[in-house]
């Protein structure tokens, strides 16, 4: 999507991945999805091996025959260190100023070797582009005096309608979204239901589960629970993500600690509002009350009080609130916050 509000705004050349994770670093089944298997964007080539560095030469070699003012590299994981670094010094060397488009300035959970890597890539960079003020900082802790653009991460406007209307189950139909990882707080939002008994809620989980966690599993097999928690361990494809969105009364996020997320944007591009844990750089795109609602980290009572309002007064009332603050996040607009920068060092 920024591929194409990029090219809509300037001249452009893409490269991109031909291998991004070798297959057993990647904790889940693939790193490439399905639907896409066979696809290529217009106007990219797709060069890159992370692990082979003559392709890396070649990634930049490309770059370099057109004569770029600026060469954006997105950045997401501390695995992408030794090449993305390398490419960012090869253009500094050249005269060519080199953006770091940020996902996540440091993994969630990292070491201090992974924040190293981190630290040694991203020094390489002019000037640096984050979706939160908490990454903003992040960065300035990582790299001092670094010239930092703050943007939303935008709203993905690609994803297909609901195609089904899946059957609902329950006044409250609650969704969480994505990979199952520690830091995402699921058992946060599974202890809540506790609290939650009497209530007609149904919870839907649905995303590959990357860590298994027995204490979790357990309480998943709960005797109170299995009626009303749905589980797809598994990839679910954009078309069916769409089915659960719809369904949906509000998307959950019980996240111990957080960076960016995409699940706030996909749940926006739904019109659904987002009820999530109040940590990292979640308060400044969950407007609390107008787009959703905040809650303490860590608190399952917390979480179980702001669910049983939402029972009480219709999400439905928050669908403008949603579409007010989807609008500040486009791709549009993040395309002409990254071009302003030319020229400027």
């Amino acid at each position: 999507m920024l591929h194409r509000s990029l090219s809509m705004r300037s001249s452009l050349c893409t490269v991109s991945f031909r291998r991004q994770y070798p297959r057993y670093l990647y904790p889940g089944k693939d790193d490439r999805d399905p639907e896409y298997m066979g696809y290529s964007e217009p106007d990219v080539q797709y060069v890159i091996d992370s692990l082979n560095p003559v392709t890396w030469k070649k990634a930049c070699r490309i770059l370099m025959n057109c004569s770029p003012q600026l060469v954006i590299i997105v950045w997401c994981t501390f695995f992408g260190a030794p090449y993305l670094g390398f490419m960012a010094r090869y253009f500094r060397k050249r005269g060519v100023q080199v953006m770091f488009l940020c996902h996540n300035v440091i993994d969630h959970e990292a070491s201090f070797w992974k924040v190293e890597l981190c630290r040694r890539a991203l020094s390489k960079g002019n000037v640096f582009c984050v979706h939160t003020n908490r990454e903003k900082e992040k960065l300035g802790q990582l790299v001092p005096g670094a010239q930092v653009l703050v943007h939303p991460h935008p709203v993905y406007k690609q994803f297909p309608p609901a195609k089904v209307n899946l059957p609902r189950r329950a006044k409250l139909e609650l969704l969480f979204f994505g990979f199952v990882r520690r830091y995402k707080g699921l058992d946060v939002l599974v202890d809540s239901l506790s609290f939650l008994k009497e209530e007609d809620i149904f919870l839907s989980v649905v995303g590959e589960w990357w860590e298994r966690d027995a204490v979790l599993i357990n309480m998943l097999k709960n005797t109170s629970l299995p009626s009303r928690v749905e589980v797809v361990d598994r990839y679910v494809s954009e078309e069916e993500a769409a089915n659960y969105f719809c369904r949906a009364d509000a998307v959950v996020l019980p996240y111990r600690s957080a960076t960016g997320t995409g699940v706030i944007p996909l749940a926006y591009h739904y019109g659904k509002p987002v009820i999530a844990a109040k940590t990292g750089g979640i308060p400044e795109v969950v407007m609390d009350g107008v787009s959703g609602r905040l809650f303490e980290a860590e608190n399952p009572y917390a979480l179980a009080e702001v669910i049983r309002e939402f029972l009480h007064t219709s999400a439905e009332s928050m669908r403008e609130g949603v579409r007010k603050v989807a609008e500040k996040m486009t791709w549009d607009s993040l395309a002409e916050c990254i071009l302003n920068t030319i020229g400027r060092r």
